[in-house]
């Protein structure tokens, strides 16, 4: 259970933290070297929860963290030029295509002092890790002592640095593909995600060329088979670098993303004999075409 912080009697001036050091040079680079724009989108999710349930992992319904980094995944595999990344170095802006596909997710959990920590986990060749692989992978890093965990280990390693060397590292991996890659895998997914609440952004920065934001299921009002009725719609934002995608990019990776989760069969999931009848499409994008059971906020 997170401890709630009591409110200091007087003003307190302290440095930021070596975890929020990090974080700080993190959004400082997401700032200036980027150019992160944000869609937000609605998908219905009736068929996919019930999917859910009928996956277990370790006796437990799979999570919509591991479903939608297989999905996100595929949507990559899909289009690849959201597989892509800008670096800047001292004489040189160049681009680079990744060969592999390679999630970076944030596992949070609590150290020292019970400081929050946002764990990175990267996951290798992630389109090619079924759903529940990517849960069971999940589920070690949310459970296992820190100190068996290598990301903790390197992360440990890098706020230990002094400042100095912490800018290093941020030019590092602005500047080098290789040591990005390392530390950051080729696009993010992050949840927001909480019991009895529904988040979604309006915008937010994203240090990397594409990156999903996965929001809360509501109940809502959509239509099946003509008729009004009740569905679950999941919020998801997508950030996306104007240096190198447009909006058609992001709008038909949003589509195809529609279409995995309408359908739980092509993300590997149990698919139960009954499924509710699926929605249809939400809302058109402005260009007026379908959106794969999505809209656009």
């Amino acid at each position: 259970m997170a401890r709630e912080a009591t409110r200091p009697e007087r003003d307190q001036v302290a440095g930021l933290s070596p975890n929020r050091a990090l974080i700080y040079d993190l959004m400082t680079r997401a700032k200036r070297f980027h150019c992160p724009v944000t869609s937000s989108w609605q998908f219905e999710v009736s068929a996919l929860e019930a999917a859910q349930r009928a996956t277990l992992v370790a006796g437990r319904p799979i999570g919509i963290t591991a479903v939608m980094a297989r999905a996100t995944s595929l949507v990559l595999a899909r289009y690849p030029h959201l597989n892509r990344h800008i670096f800047h170095g001292l004489l040189r802006t160049y681009e680079v295509s990744f060969a592999d596909i390679s999630c970076n997710l944030v596992v949070g959990r609590r150290g020292q002092g019970r400081e929050k920590i946002l764990l990175p986990l990267v996951l290798e060749k992630s389109d090619e890790l079924s759903a529940c692989e990517i849960q069971e992978v999940i589920n070690h890093h949310r459970s296992a002592p820190l100190e068996e965990l290598p990301q903790f280990a390197a992360l440990e390693r890098v706020k230990r640095l002094p400042r100095f060397l912490l800018r290093w590292f941020s030019f590092r991996v602005r500047s080098s593909h290789r040591a990005y890659r390392q530390h950051f895998g080729t696009f993010g997914l992050s949840s927001m995600s909480a019991t009895g609440a529904t988040a979604h952004a309006l915008h937010t920065l994203a240090n990397t060329c594409v990156a999903f934001l996965i929001g809360g299921v509501r109940d809502a009002p959509v239509v099946r088979e003509g008729e009004l009725a009740i569905g679950r719609v999941l919020h998801v934002a997508c950030v996306a670098d104007h240096y190198l995608l447009d909006g058609m990019d992001v709008l038909q990776a949003m589509r195809y993303l529609g279409k995995l989760l309408a359908d739980p069969a092509r993300l590997g999931l149990s698919v139960p004999e009954t499924l509710p009848a699926p929605a249809e499409p939400l809302a058109s994008p402005s260009d007026g075409s379908q959106a794969g059971g999505a809209s656009v906020l």
